[in-house]
């Protein structure tokens, strides 16, 4: 992991963490890392980025070429060759309202995708049968993590056929993760373009996506529904009231994509609620 970073700063990193969760490089200022060490969590601030730090690692994660990324690096991230996602700031190059790339980077935002089996057992624990689950938190509490270990209870526990849609390549990071005995990932694809393919060509009993925000992205949701296939999902949200404030969200809500709704804090379940308990809301 991290093998983009200069060895100098990543064993520094590693040094301060028992899991590192994320760190921040922001030209000319200090260095800020986060993550967990003897089970709490702390953030600590590093030496200043060099002058030419952010740029290196950029082309690091690039090959050296920048053109390898381009794709990516124009949705405002990089992903490395072991999952992590990395946010790039920067000038961007438009053509009329389409952004090309970005270039003169600023600054880095990188999270490092993180494995932890049975997170997802306080939820798994008391289910008897596989079921749709949309997960639910704020950026960098355990979304993805979790939708992870579950995908991989239903393949291992259940003996579901379980299709990972990868679109940044953090859920499988790369194919280090092991994702269970019966899954297969489709990477750096739209959640449009897996859900509707995956249907179709895989079979699968269940479909796990990370981070829904599109209206596409929702109507995908709704067509394995129908399809009789299952969903486990995440949406950035702190709250059930104001996940039920984003619109498309509620329509696939109001036609019962999902069977449970899991609020996370900090890789914690905060609360299950079953879809009884939303129904009177909507």
């Amino acid at each position: 992991m991290l093998d983009f970073l200069p060895n100098t700063l990543k064993r520094k990193i590693f040094s301060l963490f028992d899991q590192v969760l994320e760190i921040r490089i922001r030209k000319g200022r200090q260095i800020l890392a986060s993550g967990i060490k003897d089970g709490a969590f702390i953030k600590t601030s590093l030496d200043r980025a060099e002058e030419n730090l952010i740029f290196d690692i950029v082309m690091s994660l690039c090959g050296r070429t920048v053109y390898s990324k381009e794709q990516s690096l124009k949705m405002g991230y990089i992903t490395s060759e072991c999952g992590e996602r990395v946010g790039v700031c920067g000038e961007c190059i438009s053509d009329r309202d389409e952004i090309e790339s970005i270039k003169s980077f600023t600054s880095l935002c990188i999270r490092v995708p993180n494995d932890i089996m049975g997170c997802s057992n306080g939820l798994t624990d008391n289910l008897r049968k596989i079921e749709s689950c949309l997960v639910i938190s704020p950026p960098s509490h355990g979304k993805t993590t979790f939708i992870r270990d579950l995908g991989r209870v239903y393949s291992n526990v259940f003996n579901a056929d379980v299709l990972f849609i990868d679109e940044r390549d953090e859920l499988s990071g790369g194919g280090a993760f092991d994702l269970g005995k019966s899954s297969d990932v489709l990477r750096y694809c739209t959640k449009a373009f897996g859900f509707y393919n995956g249907v179709r060509s895989y079979n699968p009993d269940v479909i796990v996506c990370d981070e829904l925000m599109t209206d596409c992205d929702c109507e995908a949701v709704e067509f394995a529904m129908l399809s009789g296939v299952k969903t486990i999902a995440s949406c950035h949200s702190d709250n059930l009231e104001n996940l039920l404030k984003k619109k498309n969200i509620l329509s696939i809500l109001q036609k019962n994509a999902f069977e449970k709704i899991v609020v996370l804090d900090n890789f914690i379940i905060k609360r299950i609620y079953e879809r009884d308990s939303w129904q009177n809301l909507l």
